[in-house]
């Protein structure tokens, strides 16, 4: 079955659909989010929101298009932005304003795929009010962006990609994702899902540890012992991770509420995290990353 990459061509708004592309070298991190939304009143535009950890070059920015301005094709992640492009070649990028300048391009190598879908039946499931997929664990990088008249060099570095889809993010969640060692790379998230009046809290993660792929989720069974502020531990079967976030270093960002990206939330792109995970009485790994990105609603 060939990916969908863009779902939104025939959908009733509200509405949004993003991408959320991570690129990472030697403790400097930027992360672009490109979107496009449309609210009650049935009004669409894009955005691009860009988060940016480099010293005296750390921050957030919002920037808007008119929606004539963004191009989307469907079976390839390929998405444009005026005279920017985010695909799975690469980024080119080409902003100038008064409070941010980042010019240049990065080439992708290398995707690190999971076998079929994050979210597994849920998918489906119509009251969902935001889906989850992911492009890309892991890719290599070659290339540059000169971000406020300072260059920096992206090549030999990580990137991930994923990408989120509905009317609104879930009204309490945590998320968070670290590549770590040769090519390994692990993905959590947890979301209160409302259902007939009632909520429950699922899970989805995705891990690529030693060139080996584990998945837990609330569709395989997964349970969540363990939830509160920076911390999450999951159980499913001989399956159980713990994480921890240990400090952070949080950015104003905008999510999406019917459609509308007027809440606000904050993200840390980039943070110290410690990751355990188990199989049976085994311990595969226990790292404490300080290239972590950690996001939480309570």
């Amino acid at each position: 079955m060939q990916n969908q990459y863009f779902h939104g061509d025939r959908k009733h708004y509200p509405y949004f659909e993003g991408w959320y592309l991570k690129h990472q070298i030697e403790g400097k991190t930027i992360a672009f989010i490109p979107a496009v939304h449309g609210d009650e009143n049935g009004k669409w535009s894009a955005s691009l929101q860009i988060l940016l950890n480099d010293g005296a070059n750390a921050g957030s920015w919002y920037l808007t298009w008119p929606i004539e301005e963004c191009k989307i094709e469907k079976n390839r992640f390929w998405v444009q932005l005026g005279e920017n492009i985010f695909s799975e070649k690469g980024i080119s990028v080409d902003i100038e304003n008064e409070e941010l300048s980042v010019h240049g391009k990065i080439a992708y190598s290398g995707f690190q795929t999971i076998r079929g879908d994050i979210m597994g039946f849920f998918r489906f499931l119509p009251f969902m009010q935001c889906r989850h997929g992911i492009i890309s664990m892991y890719h290599s990088l070659k290339g540059n962006l000169n971000i406020n008249g300072k260059n920096i060099i992206f090549t030999n570095g990580r990137g991930y990609i994923e990408t989120d889809r509905g009317q609104s993010f879930p009204r309490d969640y945590l998320w968070t994702q670290c590549g770590f060692g040769n090519r390994n790379s692990i993905m959590v998230s947890a979301a209160d899902v409302p259902i007939l009046g009632r909520s429950f809290r699922g899970c989805i993660c995705a891990i690529h540890y030693n060139m080996r792929p584990y998945r837990l989720g609330t569709y395989y069974g997964a349970r969540i012992p363990e939830y509160e502020d920076g911390r999450i531990t999951l159980k499913e079967g001989r399956k159980l991770l713990k994480v921890t976030r240990l400090d952070e270093h949080p950015f104003k960002l905008r999510a999406p509420a019917l459609g509308s990206m007027e809440r606000m939330i904050k993200e840390s792109p980039v943070c110290r995290v410690r990751y355990e995970f188990w199989v049976g009485k085994k311990k595969l790994f226990d790292i404490i990353s300080g290239q972590a990105s950690f996001e939480q609603v309570l």
